[in-house]
């Protein structure tokens, strides 16, 4: 797909300021949009601000041309003070590559404008050039006045996605070296991608070079609600530019405030900013790979008779199987995070990122990954390496479980270890294991006769 800017006619001036407050906003009309906005600060007196737009593709209308699809759209904005408008008109058109169909895609736009510290409102029009349709609506806002003299935090800027930007990139979406796509509604599922800078940090001989960030998640009541670990940055000047994507999955569908505090370690001074958004109910798909996915997911936790009654639902009815399957594991079912949930998906992720596993296989799938997935980091884990006399093996102990041990060999070495025995009840149980780590047995520990593997 190709976004071709025919014009973009920006003006600037000096507002006088009025109240607003920081919501996004939803259009009215016959092409329906969505709305946000996030503040900057830059050298001289007029901020950096951006409008992010999200529109669905089906409400415009579509011409063929040649093997290519076109549409033509204006989006006019005015800003208003007590004492004055301004208006901004960004006149756009796309171009869809030869056979693409994008009606049931989304247009997805950050705007930008410069403008003075203060409270504004902001009428947006977005007009379809080809049917003479069009949507309104009025945002109301406040661009921040940073002060340089301690730290300070920009708005906050919420994106579907945040990459490392190269010279292929649609250039309106590119900011400081980063394609972001801008998440106008604020709305997510599990993972929440932001974007700010940070100013104001002091430099200089005798000072600190490090400043720490933290994250919390509050409710609309200003509880908090969730902690993200703290973590510690060099400063590569006064200003510095920050990406961060928090997981935020097992916490319960709802409104929501993420709060950053940042502390420069060089004088002390901290400075907080934090921004509404809400998380959606995720709409659970039915479609064959989806509830192969979900039940993947729930395999090694699963009873025996949740597994076998999976096998024999439909798929609206595994669906709902796999809701209540984590609601009823919810320590804690009258606060937003099912804290169950959410440790278990973090296994599954250090699994994959910290289990070898052969292709066609994540870590998660590995006997390794199955282990720490249902039963976490064991309390010991001894490494023995390869020798003349044996293969590599490791024995995981889990203290906290009566002591329970579990043995895992690398048994073609290739670095995947294979679960040999485990004195855990119901695992895999072979006393003699040390006869499959000797140098040329290859026996596969899933070939032996399941005697071989009673619990004691």
């Amino acid at each position: 797909m190709k976004y071709i800017l025919l014009s973009l006619c920006l003006a600037q001036a000096l507002l006088a300021p009025i109240s607003g407050e920081d919501i996004p906003v939803r259009a009215r009309g016959a092409i329906p949009f969505w709305i946000d906005r996030a503040g900057f600060d830059t050298p001289d007196s007029l901020n950096y601000g951006e409008l992010y737009l999200q529109c669905p593709c089906q409400h415009l209308t579509f011409s063929e041309l040649n093997d290519h699809q076109r549409a033509d759209y204006r989006v006019e904005a005015t800003f208003f003070s007590k004492r004055d408008s301004m208006p901004f008109k960004w006149e756009k058109q796309i171009v869809t590559d030869a056979g693409t169909d994008l009606r049931d895609q989304m247009i997805t736009e950050a705007l930008s404008f410069r403008i003075a510290p203060g409270t504004y409102r902001v009428h947006i029009r977005l007009k379809d050039l080809q049917a003479n349709a069009e949507g309104t609506c009025e945002l109301a806002f406040t661009m921040p006045e940073f002060d340089n003299a301690a730290p300070t935090i920009s708005d906050i800027q919420f994106a579907h996605r945040i990459d490392a930007a190269n010279t292929q990139t649609t250039r309106n979406l590119v900011k400081n070296g980063f394609k972001i796509v801008p998440n106008a509604r604020r709305s997510i599922a599990t993972t929440l991608n932001i974007y700010f800078e940070l100013y104001g940090l002091a430099t200089g001989e005798g000072r600190a070079a490090t400043f720490d960030l933290a994250y919390a998640l509050l409710d609309t009541a200003g509880q908090r609600i969730k902690n993200f670990p703290s973590a510690r940055y060099r400063k590569p000047g006064a200003t510095t530019i920050k990406t961060e994507s928090l997981d935020l999955q097992g916490v319960t569908p709802g409104q929501y405030v993420l709060k950053i505090t940042a502390r420069d370690n060089g004088t002390g001074k901290m400075t907080t900013r934090q921004r509404a958004f809400s998380i959606q109910k995720p709409a659970l798909a039915t479609d064959p790979a989806s509830l192969k996915r979900y039940y993947k997911q729930i395999r090694y936790i699963a009873t025996k008779t949740e597994r076998e009654t999976y096998d024999t639902l439909s798929a609206a009815e595994k669906v709902e199987f796999i809701l209540t399957f984590w609601k009823k594991r919810d320590p804690t079912p009258l606060t937003p995070e099912n804290e169950f949930a959410t440790e278990h998906f973090r296994r599954i992720r250090y699994a994959d990122e910290h289990f070898s596993a052969r292709p066609g296989q994540k870590g998660s799938d590995t006997d390794q990954g199955r282990i720490h997935i249902k039963y976490g980091l064991p309390t010991d884990i001894e490494r023995n390496p390869f020798s003349a006399t044996g293969k590599a093996f490791e024995i995981w102990t889990y203290e906290h479980l009566n002591y329970y041990e579990f043995v895992f060999l690398d048994r073609l070495g290739d670095g995947v270890y294979e679960m040999i025995h485990a004195t855990m009840p119901g695992e895999r149980y072979n006393p003699n294991w040390r006869d499959q780590q000797a140098i040329g047995d290859q026996t596969d520990p899933t070939s032996l006769p399941a005697e071989a593997f009673s619990p004691p």
